[in-house]
């Protein structure tokens, strides 16, 4: 393959990525959007940007963090969308904004363009699936899927790394928590590790924890590649702390990929030009254009920040009641003073009870 086109659909900002890995060729192209799709009366669908005209008829965000939830997301207008339609119709638009692809790299009529978009490290295989059928369902079945710690790893393979086939870890931070994932010649080795932001041990504790769990010590891993996603990535000193934070700890390389929420993208841009981790090495692509210059958010990220805080006001516990209806219910949690009153009233039971045993 002599071109690829990464994509990735992140919480605020989504990116495509076209590359070729062939020698002489020139860096990437990087395209960024706000992940807001604005959709008109007519059905043409945009992402990225404040409203396009006079015919936009609603606009659709936070849908990343919803796929596969049967209760879809809520456009500004009310009308409910599945998560993952929203998704595979966001793919879309990015592969419009890459076209026509440019003729470096050998792209000619015989030779077709490889096409690759990666999904949150920790989605399980339900997930994935209902992505991967949205996107055969929106006619995108030429784009391959692969996880971002994939696509993470096989950027440090291509541009960084000296030899094919080592232990990666990636460790891949956002708004509402940590993932993660251990990767070696390009393949997961076995499940990602997430923990919520509140209950978050150190980067370094969750790394040596995901080490232990398959016998592995710190010094087994080649490097450490630091992520972002959300909010947090808006501030890279934030993510380069983390890794600072890793190589002090932990005594292994740990790096910021160019632009914490580049990475992944570039990193699917590579694999869909056809390199291979556990063959290759320094097939590199080069580097793109600078994170301030290829990012291009235009009014979304106030908006954006509305929904994160929107999407966190959910009910503190929540319990499934089962009934002859099957019904769901939220249930609050009981307070300081109902405790107190339920326990008192045990105690007095437990008495009662021993007080007619004796």
């Amino acid at each position: 393959m002599a071109i690829g086109v990464g994509l990735r659909i992140g919480r605020i900002v989504s990116t495509a990525v076209v590359a070729s890995n062939e020698p002489g060729t020139p860096d990437p192209v990087v395209i960024a959007r706000d992940t807001v799709l604005h959709i008109d009366h007519d059905g043409t669908t945009s992402l990225g940007g404040s409203g396009r005209s006079e015919n936009e008829m609603r606009t659709l965000a936070g849908f990343l963090p919803r796929v596969g939830e049967p209760s879809g997301v809520t456009a500004s207008d009310g009308r409910v969308y599945r998560a993952e339609d929203a998704m595979a119709t966001a793919v879309h638009c990015l592969l419009s904004e890459c076209h026509p692809l440019p003729t470096f790299g050998g792209l000619d009529e015989d030779t077709d363009p490889g096409y690759t978009a990666t999904y949150p490290s920790h989605w399980d295989q339900s997930t994935v699936a209902a992505l991967r059928a949205a996107l055969d369902y929106a006619e995108l079945r030429h784009v391959n899927l692969v996880s971002d710690a994939e696509a993470a790893a096989t950027w440090y393979a291509s541009e960084i790394s000296e030899s094919p086939g080592q232990l990666v870890g990636v460790y891949h931070v956002d708004d509402s928590g940590s993932t993660v994932t251990l990767v070696r010649s390009g393949v997961p080795a076995g499940k990602a590790f997430r923990t919520a932001a509140k209950s978050a041990p150190s980067a370094a504790a969750q790394l040596a924890t995901a080490l232990g769990s398959f016998g592995w010590l710190p010094h087994n891993l080649d490097a450490v590649v630091v992520m972002g996603d959300g909010l947090i990535a808006r501030d890279r000193s934030q993510i380069q702390q983390i890794a600072n934070s890793l190589s002090t700890k932990l005594m292994v390389r740990s790096l910021v990929g160019p632009g914490p929420e580049q990475t992944a993208a570039l990193g699917a841009a590579i694999l869909a030009a056809g390199f291979t981790p556990a063959r290759e090495t320094k097939a590199r692509i080069g580097l793109p254009p600078s994170y301030d210059e290829t990012d291009v958010l235009t009014g979304g990220l106030a908006r954006l920040r509305v929904i994160e805080n929107r999407m966190d006001e959910v009910p503190v516990v929540t319990v499934t009641v089962e009934s002859d209806a099957h019904s769901d219910a939220v249930v609050d949690p009981p307070s300081p003073s109902r405790l107190y009153l339920i326990v008192a009233a045990v105690v007095v039971v437990l008495l009662v009870a021993l007080v007619v045993l004796l």
